[in-house]
């Protein structure tokens, strides 16, 4: 008796575990390969396996022919077998959220193993998943592996895909709506920056503390003007990164602050933050860390700066 669940019945399951709310991901699927027994059997499974995820509304498909120009463009070879750093090329030039990719193996008489690789382009992150049957079944095969497919990128999303980030308007937006208070004192601020042998500013962080304090009404003071500051803000930054993968660098941020009123000494609170951004560029990365971190302080500080 055959016990396969039919592939319309795994495309429910998988709509139905999908996220409802979620943006469609966009999917690209490259050569499947066959070893020296199976090789005629690549291409057939590429196109079946194509056509059966092109029926699911919450993934766009990319076209094989747009995604075969813009790889041979590129100069582009590949084999099944796709590396992490090749997914990501592949999807910095089309747009692909996702590659589906894989092997077709053939293990004596007319036997078939089909190995599906889900890679996410942004992550570096791989899945897999496989069936076997006969060749004779071989459209019930790909059937079976596409429902399979679709419901693995459904259920990893969030490690297949990059989170989303806020933008800076949304942040501030945010800032601005837990500021209760019509309080607005004068704020002074002085963050330092440590680094293997050397000691600097933080101009990073500085400059978006400045930034935000402006935009929330409240006057900046600089530690050298006449006029001094109704709160003082100092603090140190420090920064981490570790090596680049898949072309992206993690700096990981660490910001700790001290809130004090000039004149009483009163502290109005001290605080500590990490935050880890991916980017392509190690000094975006870190400029981007120091600045995150100083947006999630922002948002805890200045509601109790405006009481």
């Amino acid at each position: 008796m055959n016990t396969r669940i039919p592939f319309f019945l795994a495309l429910l399951l998988t709509v139905a575990m999908a996220h409802a709310d979620g943006p469609p991901v966009t999917v690209a699927v490259y050569n499947f390969t066959g070893d020296a027994d199976a090789a005629s059997y690549g291409s057939k499974v590429t196109t079946l396996i194509t056509a059966d995820l092109t029926t699911q509304t919450d993934l766009i498909m990319l076209e094989r022919a747009e995604l075969m120009k813009a790889l041979n463009e590129q100069a582009f070879g590949l084999s099944g077998m796709v590396s992490s750093d090749a997914a990501a090329k592949i999807g910095q030039i089309t747009g692909a959220k996702v590659l589906v990719t894989g092997q077709v193996i053939k293990t004596g008489g007319d036997h078939l193993f089909i190995v599906a690789n889900i890679i996410g382009t942004e992550t570096g992150r791989l899945f897999a998943d496989k069936v076997e049957g006969t060749a004779d079944d071989l459209s019930e095969l790909t059937s079976d592996l596409s429902g399979k497919i679709a419901r693995t990128i459904s259920d990893q999303t969030t490690n297949l895909i990059a989170a989303t980030q806020e933008s800076g308007a949304e942040r501030l937006e945010q800032i601005i709506k837990n500021i209760t208070g019509t309080n607005r004192p004068s704020v002074s601020i002085n963050i330092k920056l440590l680094r293997i042998n050397a000691n600097g500013r933080s101009t990073a962080a500085e400059e978006e503390f400045g930034r935000i304090l402006l935009k929330t009404g409240f006057p900046v003071v600089d530690e050298n003007s006449e006029q001094k500051p109704d709160v003082q803000i100092t603090g140190v930054a420090s920064y981490d990164t570790g090596p680049s993968r898949n072309g992206m660098y993690s700096a990981k941020g660490v910001l700790e602050l001290k809130v004090q009123e000039r004149q009483s000494g009163r502290i109005i609170a001290f605080e500590r933050v990490e935050n880890t951004t991916p980017d392509s560029s190690r000094k975006v990365a870190v400029e981007s860390a120091q600045t995150s971190a100083v947006d999630q302080l922002a948002e805890r500080i200045f509601p109790l700066l405006a009481k």
